[in-house]
């Protein structure tokens, strides 16, 4: 994309990139950084127009490859322009090449001071360009940086150390997301807008079967390619995909289920894959599914839940053993879930468990004063109490 700026010369972006994990910088588009799109050293104007724009990004394993042209038309009097490419860190790109009219220009590096809301320094890869008065030029450049991927499954620090090595590797496979995007508003500050636009997304090591999403929804998938084509196109937003490295799409949801059937007693393990399956890949029936098999197992002896200290002082123990307010809190987000909508019958057969675990907490909470937060567990607790104990009444 292309924007205009001015020092002694007039300065322009000519694209925003699809770049790594990690880049943060106030004055990058988000792509870059998730923040605030490039702003304008001034309200300085321009009669170079973009008419159009051609984006291939082809995503494989260990890089993202952008290629993208603009042609650019100048309806004023003849201009030089440096022009340039703005990223966050030092690093971002593996490497970088920039064409006008099909030839070769000399790129140099130079950064930039951003002193907005957190100070910071943007890299910029620059070169001279005229726009000849009346005339057409052809503007494509070339580069390659390096994925974001990025953990879906947040798994505790005791995990890394109870968990065989092999199941390790297999979640970690199994709960990376890959993010690419490419920011199209930069554009707007250009004369009128582009006759058309047209942005292409390729996993090019991969089949459609990786695709889990992409934005804007009026994109057309085309196999292992998504495609956004735009005419008479306001440069705006940005569009993206997300999409699984590893394996498959719909193979995630049954092989994160599978590991918690191998390791039955470990609740947290089971709640972050419930979690990371109804967040990421919106499968709130697995987390329903999840939470339900965990609860049906428990027969486990009642902690101590309460820690009492001198002078009657006492708060309730959010780390007992065997994890219990992690097997509780599912309880009760999976009662508030099926009450919500009407669905409550499906809880019968774990009504017992959830009684008696429910019961034992709501008996500890009673033996002293509490403070806001117990409160409100007790709140919470005395009615998943009344629930439970009602289907049980209702099964009798």
């Amino acid at each position: 994309m292309m924007r205009i700026f001015r020092h002694t010369v007039m300065t322009l972006l000519i694209l925003c990139p699809v770049l790594p994990a990690g880049a943060s910088a106030d004055i990058a588009p988000y792509p870059l950084t998730g923040g605030k799109a490039i702003v304008k050293y001034d309200s300085v104007s321009t009669d170079v127009r973009m008419v159009a724009e051609d984006v291939l990004v082809r995503i494989s394993a260990d890089s993202i490859s952008t290629t993208a042209v603009f042609v650019m038309r100048n309806e004023g009097e003849t201009v030089d322009m440096q022009v340039g490419f703005p990223f966050a860190y030092a690093d971002d790109l593996v490497a970088f090449r920039a064409f006008v009219d099909g030839r070769p220009v000399a790129v140099r590096d130079t950064t930039q001071e951003n002193v907005g809301r957190k100070k910071s320094t943007v890299f910029w890869k620059v070169w001279m360009l005229t726009f000849r008065s009346g005339e057409i030029c052809t503007v494509r450049v070339e580069y390659l940086a390096r994925p974001l991927l990025y953990k879906t499954l947040l798994l505790r620090k005791e995990h890394f150390a109870s968990l065989p090595a092999d199941a390790l590797d297999d979640m970690r496979l199994a709960s990376t997301l890959g993010r690419a995007e490419y920011y199209l508003g930069s554009g707007r500050d250009w004369k009128g807008t582009l006759d058309s636009c047209t942005v292409v997304f390729e996993l090019a090591d991969l089949t459609g079967d990786h695709l889990k999403e992409h934005w804007p929804r009026e994109g057309m998938i085309d196999g292992n390619r998504v495609v956004w084509e735009y005419a008479d196109y306001e440069p705006a937003s940005f569009v993206g995909i997300e999409y699984c490295p590893y394996i498959p799409v719909g193979e995630v949801p049954g092989l994160m289920r599978r590991f918690v059937d191998r390791f039955p007693d470990d609740a947290p393990l089971a709640n972050s894959i419930a979690d990371m399956l109804r967040g990421r890949f919106h499968r709130k029936d697995m987390e329903r599914e999840i939470y339900h098999t965990v609860l049906s197992r428990w027969d486990g002896p009642i902690p101590q839940l309460m820690e009492y200290a001198s002078g009657g002082r006492c708060r309730f123990n959010y780390k007992a053993e065997d994890h219990f307010y992690t097997r509780w809190r599912m309880a009760h987000l999976l009662f508030e879930d099926y009450c919500r909508e009407g669905l409550l019958d499906r809880a019968r057969d774990i009504a017992p468990n959830v009684s008696r675990m429910t019961g034992a907490l709501v008996d500890s909470l009673d033996t002293c004063y509490l403070s806001d937060r117990d409160a409100n567990l007790q709140r919470k607790a005395r009615e998943l109490l009344i629930l439970s104990n009602g289907l049980i009444e209702e099964s009798r």
